[in-house]
């Protein structure tokens, strides 16, 4: 999967541009606050609809103008597609080669991506939301089915909680079955995952800090076996409702659901010592590269294509030996990457035949 071309026009700071990138290493070069990041966002935006900087639709818009343009030229093992995104105060519209797109099945996958940004670093050391968020966008960019599931769990969890609000809490035992059974299947859904990348997980790590560590991304819940596996979802279910009748006089004191995925967490570690108390910034952010690497490869075994890598501000916190085995392992890499930096020296461009630079000035985007 390639971008061939992107248009950008009033987004962010970003008056108008158009770029052709190259089809393997594209270098975004300028000092800060010049509009680096909203190069790479914009990108995003054309994958996912959403900001990985969790940005409103009115701060995407730049000053004064009453909407923001993204538009892309994707090729796609050789097919190739136009995916044009207006962005509005109220409201995002998406259309695929001019025509508008209804059904979100129809335009998840037309642009696959992995983004490394420094607000990735914040789900070693803060709160467990911040992860379970990871997560479910991770499992979604490869299984468009459980961005449905998710949906469906958190409705049932409103329903569930404002009755727990009520005094006639008549039909609460109906929303608890439907509680269980659909947070069984959110947990098997997101334990499978974790198994499924933590070996990529690991080697990828031994390559960018160059040490043979054993990584692990480990779910923690109460419905979890004592072995550390989840087990059958009808296993999970049982166990999520024997927990939901045993936690039931709290709940109705507090009027919230205290089991389920919603309150679930995940504990990212290196040789069994948890990242969040014992990991350096460096350790910290080679692990978080290592990880949506592994993101990446997982993709490309679905797909038989690699979704494209953003890495925004990588070079800052990683010594000289994991920025150079990194860079070296991305050589290897058939992808597409874009990379921000402050400059090239904090790159190691030796034995890189195709990239290209783009310098940012204030918006501008130069080639």
């Amino acid at each position: 999967m390639k971008l061939k071309k992107i248009y950008i026009c009033s987004f962010r700071n970003i008056e108008k541009a158009e770029i052709y990138p190259d089809d393997k290493f594209n270098l975004i070069v300028g000092n800060n606050a010049q509009g680096k990041t909203n190069f790479l966002e914009s990108i995003y935006l054309l994958g996912t609809m959403k900001s990985f900087r969790l940005a409103r639709n009115p701060e995407l818009i730049k000053y004064g103008n009453p909407f923001a343009i993204v538009r892309g030229l994707v090729d796609n093992e050789e097919v190739l597609q136009e995916i044009s995104l207006s962005i509005e105060n109220a409201g995002k519209k998406v259309r695929i080669n001019g025509k508008p797109v209804t059904q979100i099945a129809d335009f998840f996958g037309c642009l696959s991506m992995v983004v490394f940004s420094p607000e990735d670093l914040a789900m070693v050391r803060g709160l467990p939301d911040l992860r379970r968020k990871y997560l479910d966008r991770a499992i979604f960019s490869s299984d468009i089915s459980y961005l449905s599931l998710h949906q469906e769990f958190h409705r049932i969890l409103k329903n569930r909680n404002n009755l727990l609000k009520r005094e006639d809490r008549n039909g609460l035992d109906t929303w608890t079955e439907r509680l269980a059974e659909t947070g069984a299947r959110l947990v098997v859904k997101r334990v499978s995952y974790i198994q499924k990348i933590t070996k990529l997980l690991t080697d990828f790590y031994a390559i960018i800090s160059g040490h043979h560590e054993q990584a692990e991304v480990i779910y923690r819940s109460e419905v979890m076996k004592k072995d550390g596996t989840a087990g059958s979802a009808e296993e999970v279910r049982l166990s999520m409702l024997e927990l939901l009748h045993k936690n039931a006089s709290d709940e109705n004191r507090r009027g919230l659901t205290l089991t389920g995925p919603h309150r679930d967490d995940i504990n990212f570690s290196i040789n069994g010592k948890s990242l969040k108390f014992h990991g350096s910034q460096g350790e910290q952010r080679s692990f978080i590269l290592a990880l949506k690497m592994a993101e990446i490869e997982y993709i490309k075994k679905l797909n038989g294509n690699p979704p494209i890598l953003l890495l925004d501000d990588m070079t800052s916190e990683l010594d000289m030996d994991r920025n150079n085995n990194f860079m070296e392992f991305l050589k290897i890499k058939d992808m597409q990457v874009f990379i921000t930096t402050t400059s090239l020296d904090n790159i190691t461009l030796s034995g890189i035949q195709n990239y290209k630079v783009f310098p940012v000035r204030g918006g501008t985007i130069l080639q």
